[in-house]
């Protein structure tokens, strides 16, 4: 089974000063169920409604698509017990993001197939 895990980085104006928000959804198994609200608006360069929070297109840095076969939590379980139990190293579903051999980038694929 594939998971699914999306990542977007937004600007926030607070004030004077910009901050970077990130929302991040693990653990999507059914990819359809984010086309209408996520995927189909960011393709539309249209307003992201995520859980109520609505997010302008104009104000996002990143938008990915990750896939997994284990769930976000479990392969960090899995890369933690890897570790020396000397080390002081937390993993996040971040590093797991950039391992090649545990994830996927499939953003393009996935708004390839969608713009058709």
């Amino acid at each position: 089974m594939a998971y699914y895990h999306v990542v977007i980085e937004a600007r926030e104006n607070l004030g004077k000063n910009d901050e970077e928000r990130e929302i991040s959804l693990f653990d999507i198994t059914d990819i359809q169920s984010i086309i209408p609200t996520i995927i189909r608006p960011y393709i539309l360069k249209a307003e992201l409604n995520i859980d109520g929070d609505l997010i302008d297109y104009e104000e996002i840095d990143l938008f990915a698509i990750k896939q997994t076969i284990l769930p976000i939590q479990q392969l960090i379980e899995q890369e933690q017990k890897e570790l020396p139990s000397n080390t002081d190293v937390t993993i996040t579903a971040f590093e797991i993001f950039n391992d090649r051999d545990l994830c996927q980038d499939v953003t393009q694929v996935v708004l390839d197939l969608l713009e058709d």
